[in-house]
């Protein structure tokens, strides 16, 4: 079966394999997360991750700080991380080294329901919670005809696929309802060296 896409699984998560064999589904990471930011698969993970926690971006994001669900996890299905090693936030991040930060995902634009993008509407919400530093969200301005034929100026939104850590409070804070213009996938995730935009070898391959 394949993975769906919008299985995100918690900072701190083992390989897939092996964190299905040792998620024993308690819901001790779903209580602890502050941002109700976690709740239980039902198919996303096949029949045999029913249960199992992902990260639900449209209700929770996934504090920066915040290493709870590491600390609770009785069977070690979610690694024990701390804020330093998480390196979400600049201050806490491990000082005098290149260890990079955990990334459970990456984000990404929906250009055709975008405001500024698709309606010619100004909205910076995703840049603004964007909480990596740099942030991932950037803005540049740009000139758009809107319904009425008339010229404006509005701030359009990219993505620096580096800097993103898939905290998902860019989804959580898109103004578009029910599908949110901007979304976070599990491609890129720390824990798995396949899930990624563009594969090592795919790039070396593509040089010969």
């Amino acid at each position: 079966m394949q993975r769906d896409a919008r299985l995100i699984r918690p900072p701190g998560a083992l390989d897939e394999k092996d964190f299905l064999n040792r998620c024993i589904r308690c819901g001790e990471c779903m209580k602890a997360c502050p941002n109700d930011a976690l709740h239980p698969t039902l198919t996303e993970a096949g029949l045999e991750g029913i249960w199992t926690p992902t990260v639900v971006p449209r209700i929770g994001y996934c504090e920066p700080s915040c290493v709870l669900c590491s600390q609770v996890c009785p069977t070690g299905a979610i690694w024990e991380t701390s804020s330093k090693e998480k390196g979400w936030v600049p201050e806490q991040q491990q000082a005098g080294t290149n260890a990079k930060p955990i990334r459970i995902g990456i984000a990404f634009f929906d250009r055709g329901r975008c405001l500024p993008w698709a309606m010619a509407t100004q909205c910076i919400v995703c840049e603004e919670w964007c909480p990596t530093s740099p942030k991932a969200i950037y803005l540049r301005s740009a000139e758009v005809v809107d319904a009425n034929g008339k010229s404006k100026q509005v701030m359009q939104p990219y993505l620096d696929p580096e800097r993103c850590v898939g905290c998902g409070a860019c989804e959580y804070a898109c103004p578009v309802r029910v599908h949110p213009a901007v979304y976070v996938t599990s491609i890129g995730e720390s824990r798995s060296p396949t899930n990624q935009i563009l594969l090592r070898s795919a790039r070396g391959r593509e040089g010969t």
